[in-house]
């Protein structure tokens, strides 16, 4: 029987290779020079005229040529587990693989250690400014108007609601950059120059002392 080139092109790559192949396989491996669907029509016109013989295994047809001699089939069996032997090994390298992408995209987002450490030292300087403006607010005796203690009112809440903002932000923070560095978190905060509030976070700061 006269073999078109469809047929032609797989029956050449299956001798070439001497190896079994799903239809998938020779799809990819030649490149998608012809259609999958193509690809299997050609395979089994190729059974058909016994030159090449198919076995499933799972839910998957495999193709071989046919050998001159020996057992076909036991060579095809032992290729087969070959084969799905490494592409297992191969499946578990891909995860292993795309784990540490993975990992290596979230470091690679996270800020340095320098970078951390001045955003740490730039926040405790402004939690330090909010105090200091914050005391400014707890120690005035100046009798005030109405008008007035009503805008001072608005204005500590705006900034006791900051303080305690910049605080946790600085907290969660200096947390994350210790969590991986060695020695103790206090020495960092000694070496960058940083005091922090005694008052506790849930405490209104106007009413310690």
């Amino acid at each position: 029987m006269r073999l078109d080139t469809q047929e032609e092109v797989v029956l050449d790559y299956l001798t070439k290779s001497n190896r079994p192949y799903s239809a998938t396989d020779i799809f990819n491996n030649l490149h998608n020079k012809y259609s999958k669907t193509n690809i299997t029509k050609a395979l089994d016109r190729l059974v058909e005229d016994e030159t090449v013989f198919s076995k499933m295994y799972g839910k998957t047809t495999i193709y071989s040529v046919k050998q001159q001699e020996g057992s076909a089939e036991e060579d095809m069996e032992a290729l087969v587990r070959e084969t799905l032997d490494k592409e297992e090994k191969i499946q578990v390298l891909v995860s292993e693989n795309r784990k540490l992408e993975t990992a290596l995209a979230t470091i690679k987002s996270e800020p340095t250690t320098s970078e951390a450490a001045e955003l740490v030292k730039k926040l405790g300087q402004e939690n330090e400014l909010l105090r200091e403006r914050l005391e400014h607010l707890k120690n005035g005796t100046v009798l005030i108007s109405p008008e007035k203690r009503k805008r001072t009112q608005v204005e500590y809440e705006q900034n006791r609601n900051l303080w305690k903002k910049r605080r946790s932000m600085f907290r969660e923070i200096f947390s994350t950059v210790t969590e991986h560095l060695p020695g103790k978190p206090s020495d960092l905060k000694e070496e960058l120059g940083i005091e922090e509030d005694e008052i506790a976070y849930e405490q209104d700061p106007l009413l310690a002392g």
